[in-house]
């Protein structure tokens, strides 16, 4: 599997576990009556969960750490991690659209090679051993 796509599947469950955390703190959304639920969605132990998206940025954060690439760990921190619109997030790295693409690109890549390398990926692996907990502790 490409980093990129190693990325996204990893970004994918940060973005819903983040969610679902938040919404386990106690805030409540609008229910539609009229359309039909999700049904059932499997959830990790809370502890676990925070582990996974305090791991995804941690292991983000330390696969952008380098000199020249300042921008792209903002990028991440911004777009990523804050969850900022596209748009919005163009003027908050302070680039042109055309970098800010290709940094993008750029970030999935490096990161999702990290994440591949930690254990990261593939989430459910992540969540079903005790071995790939190991294997993030001992690459911190």
């Amino acid at each position: 599997m490409k980093a990129a796509e190693v990325f996204n599947a990893c970004h994918a469950r940060y973005r819903g576990l983040h969610e679902w955390l938040d919404d386990s703190l106690g805030q409540v959304r609008a229910l539609d009556l009229d359309s039909p639920s999700c049904g059932y969605q499997w959830r990790p132990e809370r502890s676990r969960a925070c582990e996974y998206v305090a791991d995804f940025e941690r292991i983000g954060r330390r696969a952008l750490k380098r000199p020249a690439w300042k921008g792209r760990l903002k990028l991440f921190e911004i777009y990523f991690v804050g969850g900022i619109e596209y748009r919005r997030a163009i003027t908050l790295v302070g680039v042109a659209e055309g970098t800010f693409d290709y940094w993008l690109q750029e970030v999935k890549k490096a990161a999702g090679r990290e994440f591949s390398r930690t254990g990261l990926y593939p989430p459910s692996h992540y969540f079903q051993s005790t071995h790939a907990h190991q294997v993030l502790k001992n690459n911190s």
